[in-house]
């Protein structure tokens, strides 16, 4: 019975020791005053220094452990700046406000508009569809001809078939002949309005809404849709029908690509043939061979025949507007992976994509914030009493004096003035000076409307977005801690200039002014020249004689070799040169690129600098020094307040979390 109740309370004691360790990320590894930081914390922290949690799981426990000097450093920094009452000050408070609104707006664009347009393009360009549509075209009255298209569109969801409305309505007569085909197509070929309603509608189905396009209003019906051959490598022979004749007089241009068409069924070499009979001169002296190419890239006929095709697959003769081409499909290119195309899509969507998504992005934001647009009142405004340009001059108009209270834009929690909309304009430089009208003024709204409904929703992200929070803590903390280098550091440093002289005295033989040396070179790439010339010098031919004649350094024998003043240390040249007395020659030496002999013609020699000539290294190095002298001073005073501990061996534990 003992044994019984002594394993139980073993067993009870082991339950409570387990609950009450801590959990990995709950692991104190220091703290100070009152405040601790986790190992979790540490973790995060030292990831986003290093690069990311790969790099940090790879690292050293000597370079955590400095790495946590610095973080408790740095937290003591933090709440110093709040015990300061940082967080109250009013030009910090418009900093950071400022910031995140900009900030907020390139997120928006990014996160909400960009990021998912962009996977959403690549998901779709995975895949192609075929289309048939009824075409009203665009006149002067858009709505009378919208409503014609919606009553069509009615009449097929009552029963009447598509292809009868294309052929009494539709009006585009290119495809009318088709019932309405525009043939396949895939994400960013097709206007961007007419693509989404494609890929949102099943196979075999009409769009339920009429759709918008710069060219009129469409009826869409999906009739096909299938996973996209990305591109297609192909060669092919091309017969040319030159009225009913082709090269021989005897043989038509169908009998003869059928006849080419046997023999390479029959086993006869697709490139050859190709070289002998193609007309195509672009790709017959290839052997036929066209490259990679897309989707309606080619002619129709040709497209629908080596897209349906297998690779190696050989067609019958097919025929286009150029001829009979025989068609070999050599090679199909599996679609891409996202992030190996990411980078030319991203241009592709933003020529193709982007204004359409983000337009859509802006009426959601319209409809979340109750957004409204007077457009009388820009009606009024842009009326021409006389010609008015778009200036500050306009500020002392009456009109404008009448109507910079009047509210121009509306949302369900604010309104804008008159007076705020041409502030904005006038900070817009495509707008300055421009002629006053009602266009130039709707144009105007329209761009300042966005801008409040995307630095509105700027405002609210730290409360919805969490990486967007992170964000915006960083660059509070970070303005706190330069606030505080200020406060602290920066403003206290003062320049002694009885100090810099003492300090100048003191430390004077760092700071030198550099000698220097004005020299003439002869310079081969032969050695057994440069020793021939070496000869004459020593035979009392003059130096100047010489490197006119020979010197073989592009630029430099009209010059006689001479490169006038450097710097004693700025290559080989110049530091065999400064060896030298003056008129002196030097032996042979090895250069760039050959051999050089080098004489001295004068020499400045290095000397220290006067006060003045050093007093900007030397106020530097103060200030330098002065810094880390406070910034250590202050670090100290924060230890002597808050008295931090560092668990240095905890940090074993880091990156290893337990297992669940």
């Amino acid at each position: 019975m003992r044994i019984v109740l002594k394993m139980l309370m073993i067993t009870i004691a082991g339950v409570i020791l387990t609950s009450c360790a801590p959990k990995h990320a709950d692991i104190v590894v220091a703290d100070f005053g009152e405040n601790n930081i986790t190992l979790g914390e540490f973790e995060k922290a030292y990831a986003k220094n290093v690069g990311g949690i790969e790099v940090a799981e790879k690292d050293s426990i000597k370079n955590y452990e400095k790495f946590l000097d610095l973080y408790v450093t740095y937290k003591m920094k933090l709440r110093n700046a709040y015990v300061r009452d940082y967080q109250d000050d009013e030009e910090l408070t418009d900093e950071l406000n400022d910031y995140k609104e900009k900030v907020g707006v390139s997120y928006i664009e990014e996160k909400q508009i960009v990021s998912p347009g962009l996977k959403r393009f690549y998901d779709e360009r995975s895949e192609e569809v075929r289309v048939s549509h009824i075409m009203f075209k665009m006149g002067a009255d858009k709505d009378a001809i919208q409503k014609e298209a919606e009553a069509v569109l009615d009449s097929i969801k009552n029963g009447k078939t598509f292809e009868e409305m294309v052929q009494k309505h539709s009006q585009d007569n290119f495809s009318k002949k088709n019932d309405g085909d525009i043939y396949w197509f895939t994400a960013g070929q097709i206007i961007p309005s007419f693509e989404e309603a494609a890929y949102s509608t099943p196979v075999g189905e009409v769009y339920p809404k009429v759709v918008k396009t710069k060219y009129g209003f469409h009826i869409l019906k999906v009739t096909d849709r299938k996973p996209r051959k990305y591109k297609v490598r192909a060669q092919h022979i091309l017969i040319k029908a030159d009225g009913n004749e082709v090269n021989d007089s005897t043989e038509t241009a169908l009998a003869k690509a059928t006849r080419i068409h046997a023999e390479i069924i029959a086993g006869a070499d697709f490139d050859s043939l190709a070289r002998e009979y193609s007309d195509d001169p672009g790709s017959g002296a290839k052997g036929g061979d066209l490259g990679f190419f897309e989707r309606r890239q080619m002619v129709q006929p040709f497209d629908e025949a080596v897209f349906s095709m297998k690779v190696n697959e050989v067609s019958d003769p097919v025929k286009t507007r150029f001829g009979y081409h025989i068609i070999k499909l050599n090679e199909i290119m599996e679609y891409p992976k996202y992030e190996d195309e990411n980078v030319k899509l991203k241009d592709m969507y933003k020529k193709s994509r982007y204004q359409f998504d983000y337009d859509k992005y802006i009426n959601q934001l319209k409809d979340e914030y109750g957004y409204s647009l007077n457009s009388n009142l820009l009606t009024n405004l842009g009326e021409k009493e006389s010609e008015i340009t778009l200036s500050n001059d306009y500020l002392e108009n009456e009109k404008y004096k009448v109507y910079k209270d009047s509210v121009v834009i509306s949302l369900s929690s604010d309104d804008y003035a008159v007076d705020s909309f041409f502030e904005y304009l006038l900070s817009e430089r495509k707008y300055e000076n421009k002629a006053l009208s009602e266009a130039l003024l709707k144009s105007g709204a329209k761009e300042y409307g966005n801008q409040i409904l995307l630095k509105k929703k700027a405002s609210e992200l730290e409360k919805t977005d969490k990486e967007f929070a992170s964000l915006m803590d960083d660059y509070k903390n970070g303005i706190f801690i330069f606030k505080l280098q200020e406060d602290e550091v920066w403003n206290k440093v003062k320049i002694d200039s009885v100090k810099l002289r003492e300090e100048y005295e003191k430390t004077k033989d760092k700071y030198i002014v550099e000698g220097k040396v004005n020299f003439n070179e002869i310079f081969s790439r032969d050695k057994s020249k440069i020793e021939s010339y070496y000869q004459m010098l020593k035979d009392g031919v003059e130096f100047d004689s010489v490197a006119y004649k020979y010197t073989e350094r592009p630029g430099f024998k009209a010059k006689y070799g001479r490169h006038g003043f450097k710097d004693a240390s700025d290559s080989e040249l110049s530091k065999q040169a400064y060896t030298l007395n003056e008129n002196d020659y030097s032996d042979i030496f090895a250069t760039d690129g050959g051999w050089a002999i080098v004489i001295l013609r004068k020499k400045i020699a290095e000397r220290v600098k006067t006060y003045e000539e050093a007093l900007p290294e030397l106020s530097s190095a103060f200030q330098e020094s002065e810094s880390k002298r406070l910034e250590s001073k202050y670090v100290n005073s924060l230890k002597e307040l808050y008295k931090p501990n560092y668990f240095y061996d905890e940090l074993d534990n880091a990156y290893k979390a337990e297992e669940k």
